[in-house]
């Protein structure tokens, strides 16, 4: 009996991690071919269409804030019709969008595939293959999200020079060709076969689990408004740093070391995930989120005070990369954590509604606010608002002891 047990629970867990290494391989494919391409095809597609770089970011960051709109619905989506296929659908229209931003006559085509792609992008990326993991099996999620951030961590270190040398070899169009196939080829293919491969001993789990959420859920309102406030200062924090990166560097007197120096920032997100999945059973997620924002804090701290040096520089990207990449674990499992499986989609949907509308608004404050006073000013208000986002996660972590 034993011994069947242990076959049925070894078998289980190799299925699960074909099934986060297929769903992985599938969001590398929407992030590179629906968000990073974007920025470096851009020159290219500015001079064909005989517009500038800027009218294509600023339609990119309209686009990005309809995607943030559409997140509030998006999850109430995939609470109902199921995260899975509500994928399969978004992969279609993202492969669509990038087929119409390929025969685009002029600007405004462009800009409708924009939006069409980061559309689909509400119910492809992070968020989404977050529901359907905690949907498929609550029970192993966490363990799953974190491999599964630990994949896609290496989307951006993939697709942005594999577009820059693609460009080199065939135009912008033939490349989002390429990538359109690659999304109903490729991503379309794996996401399917992840909705038909079932995770042993789901229904085992899901009353008990489901019973004590809802148990909880009447009285987690206060919780919810935490978390989702918490998670909108650190990703408005995030936005500034990542958008004004090399502005930010030049500023305090590190331009050319800061530019070298920042390509850190990739790999120590990717360490993260591959730390977290050793500790991610045994600590609970609202430490290992108050870990994240105290990171970030020190991270803005550190280069408010660094004045050029090298070393603190370093120790800025670092820490900014730490955080981000335990972060995006925490954006899956804490509010499983805190609310339990009845209704992920929902909550999950809300909270990344408000966090990346908050966010847009970042790299324009941070602007306004140097060169209204100075880069000191700018970088002092980051540190409000990463401090701001702990302490109301502090708070919550102090609401759940006492519950």
């Amino acid at each position: 009996m034993k011994a069947e047990l242990k076959r049925r629970l070894a078998t289980t867990w190799n299925d699960d991690k074909l099934v986060v290494a297929a769903l992985g391989a599938s969001e590398i494919i929407s992030y590179g071919t629906l968000y990073y391409c974007v920025a470096a095809v851009a020159n290219a597609v500015a001079r064909d269409l005989a517009i500038t770089d800027e009218w294509i970011f600023a339609c990119f960051s309209f686009a990005l804030f309809a995607s943030s709109l559409i997140s509030f619905i998006g999850g109430r989506l995939m609470d109902r019709y199921g995260a899975g296929k509500m994928m399969r659908i978004a992969s279609v229209v993202g492969a669509a969008s990038l087929g119409i931003a390929a025969v685009s006559w002029n600007a405004v085509v462009f800009a409708i595939a924009l939006f069409g792609m980061q559309i689909a992008s509400a119910f492809l990326f992070y968020e989404a293959a977050f529901v359907f993991l905690v949907q498929r099996d609550a029970r192993h999620a966490k363990r799953q999200i974190t491999l599964l951030t630990l994949i896609v961590g290496f989307s951006s270190t993939l697709f942005w020079p594999l577009t820059s040398f693609l460009l080199t070899l065939i135009s912008w169009r033939q490349i989002f060709w390429i990538y359109a196939g690659s999304n109903v080829l490729v991503a379309l293919p794996l996401i399917s076969w992840a909705l038909r491969t079932r995770s042993v001993g789901v229904g085992d789990q899901k009353d008990t689990h489901d019973s004590q959420a809802c148990l909880q859920s009447s009285t987690k309102v206060t919780d919810l408004v935490l978390i989702t406030g918490g998670f909108s200062f650190t990703a408005f924090v995030f936005s500034a740093f990542l958008g004004q990166m090399i502005p930010i560097l030049s500023s305090i007197g590190s331009s050319l070391e800061g530019a070298m120096i920042s390509a850190l920032f990739g790999p120590s997100q990717v360490l993260v995930p591959l730390f977290a999945a050793s500790i991610i059973e045994k600590v609970a997620a609202i430490r290992l989120t108050i870990v994240s924002c105290a990171l970030l804090s020190a991270a803005t701290l550190t280069i408010a005070l660094a004045s050029g040096s090298v070393l603190g520089v370093t120790a800025f990207v670092v820490l900014l990369g730490f955080s981000s990449g335990l972060n995006s674990i925490c954006r899956g499992t804490l509010p499983l954590s805190i609310f339990g499986r009845g209704g992920y989609g929902g909550r999950v949907g809300l909270i990344t509604g408000f966090r990346l509308s908050f966010a847009s608004f970042a790299p324009l404050f941070f602007s306004s606010i140097q060169s209204e006073f100075g880069i000191a000013a700018a970088l002092a208000s980051l540190v409000v608002c990463a401090v701001t986002g702990m302490l109301a996660f502090m708070l919550v972590s102090v609401r759940s002891r006492r519950a």
